[in-house]
């Protein structure tokens, strides 16, 4: 495997990482973050493929029952 490729393999799994512990420890933020990522791809006058990813990337509007809040402690940053 090429230096390159092994590297760009580490940067994913400590990106994705790093995106998993984000989610679970600042729910809110995350979900600001991705919304705000997403409205920003599908504003006017961006090509049509970055509007349909900036559609796939928005983040429900209704929280789930697995959302922070519901009581569940699932997430745990209930308190």
């Amino acid at each position: 495997m090429s230096a390159l490729l092994q590297g760009l393999l580490v940067a994913g799994v400590v990106g994705f990482a790093a995106v998993s512990l984000l989610r679970q420890l600042w729910p809110r933020g995350a979900w600001q973050a991705q919304a705000r990522l997403s409205y920003a791809l599908e504003r006017e006058g961006r090509p049509a493929w970055l509007k349909r990813l900036g559609l796939a990337l928005r983040p429900p509007m209704q929280a789930t029952q697995a959302a922070c809040g519901s009581g569940c402690s699932s997430c745990k940053a209930c308190k």
